[in-house]
């Protein structure tokens, strides 16, 4: 199968988020309702920014409350936890990226298959530059970019570059697209990430 490339960077708009939230989850969800609001922040007062319906899967970032921060394709938002169901299978690891001596990267690689998700942290300074590229043998494979904050700064496979908005650990997720998860689909992939 022909290797696709993809390069990802930090965009340098970052939001506030003021408000607490329990760490990274990293499970995908099913919507168990008809007509479910999606809203831009955790409760009924916030605006509604899209309505989903009964089927539609996401990847549950964090949770505050009875709310879950939910991310699916370009669209991310709070969803009420009376409307999701968690999707079997879930299975994950973290790393955390370390730099040898006198070096601004490293390499690390892996596999994905399902709901599986490999999730890399990086330590890292407002102001500097990261860029990560990614070669993978399937054209299922995705990119999360979370912000020390758990804002989701980029999903997808198109090419980005910035720099970072804040001090903090940088998450980067690898996974099967959640379109796809539930048939299996699955991918090697070869992640290199630089700071400048």
């Amino acid at each position: 199968m022909k290797l696709k490339n993809w390069a990802i960077a930090l965009c340098s708009a970052t939001v506030a988020v003021g408000m607490s939230v329990t760490a990274a989850l990293a499970d995908t969800i099913e919507i168990t309702g008809n007509r479910v609001n999606v809203r831009s922040g955790p409760g009924t007062n916030y605006r509604v920014l899209t309505v989903w319906n009964k089927g539609v899967r996401a990847n549950r970032i964090k949770q505050s409350g009875s709310w879950a921060y939910v991310v699916t394709g370009p669209i991310e938002g709070w969803v009420s936890t009376s409307y999701i169901r968690p999707v079997g299978g879930n299975s994950g690891t973290t790393q955390r990226i370390s730099f040898a001596p006198g070096t601004s990267g490293a390499t690390v690689g892996g596999r994905v298959q399902g709901s599986q998700y490999r999730d890399y942290l990086l330590g890292a300074r407002a102001g500097q530059r990261l860029t990560a590229s990614i070669t993978g043998t399937s054209p299922y494979l995705q990119v999360l970019v979370l912000a020390p904050n758990g804002r989701t700064l980029y999903t997808g496979s198109a090419n980005w570059s910035g720099a970072l908005p804040a001090n903090g650990d940088y998450r980067l997720r690898v996974r099967i697209v959640p379109e796809e998860q539930s048939s299996g689909a699955s991918g090697e992939y070869s992640l290199t990430v630089t700071i400048r």
